[in-house]
């Protein structure tokens, strides 16, 4: 009862911090939104991995979470998974892309796009330069795991559009090792999900 209510608690004040979020940044830039911050559908044939970190210090932990939708925008999996003794934003954030696509391979999908708010990852996951020394190893995993994709495409979004995959991260203190969920999101998501349904950009 006491995780339970803590989860919720956790739940609230994140929506409340997207909230602020959200309407600070509409009002400075209301023609910019829809651009940067809104999740969009993947293209037709492509599913769309959205993928988090979390790190809690107090118990020299860190947390991922992963979440994988079709063009139509359902929730195909979502997964969170504690990590052991990391503490560095960009190795993290490569471990949740590194989890999200071992889980997904095994799936057949052929066509992927990635999306991640960390810039700097991004960035080196489209570079054909080496990569970071910190997050090298992982970084390379990633682009072998890539390699067996027929099209990628990696995308970097603001947080405000990657609210799923974070909020799940942050749950990730509370797991053993790993939870999964197929065809839905746990319920103390799914108002981040109706956000995302109802504020999107789609190409219709």
């Amino acid at each position: 009862m006491e995780s339970t209510l803590v989860q919720c608690k956790q739940a609230v004040e994140h929506a409340i911090s997207m909230y602020k979020a959200y309407n600070e940044i509409w009002l400075a830039s209301p023609k910019s939104i829809k651009t940067v911050y809104q999740w969009q559908k993947p293209p037709d044939g492509f599913v769309k991995m959205n993928v988090d970190e979390a790190i809690f210090e107090d118990i020299r932990k860190a947390g991922v979470g992963v979440v994988l939708r079709d063009a139509t925008g359902g929730v195909l999996m979502a997964a969170i998974k504690r990590e052991d003794d990391v503490d560095e934003v960009a190795t993290i954030e490569a471990l949740a892309i590194l989890r999200g696509l071992q889980l997904c391979i095994p799936l057949g999908f052929r066509k992927l796009v990635i999306e991640s708010d960390c810039l700097l990852l991004v960035q080196e996951l489209q570079a054909s330069s080496e990569p970071l020394a910190n997050a090298g190893n992982i970084i390379a995993d990633v682009k072998q795991l890539l390699s067996r994709f027929q099209e990628v495409q990696i995308q970097h979004v603001n947080r405000m559009g990657n609210s799923v995959a974070h909020a799940l991260a942050r749950n990730a203190w509370n797991v053993v090792d790993i939870s999964l969920w197929w065809d839905h999101l746990p319920s103390f998501l799914q108002n981040f999900l109706w956000l995302d349904a109802n504020s999107r950009m789609d190409d219709d």
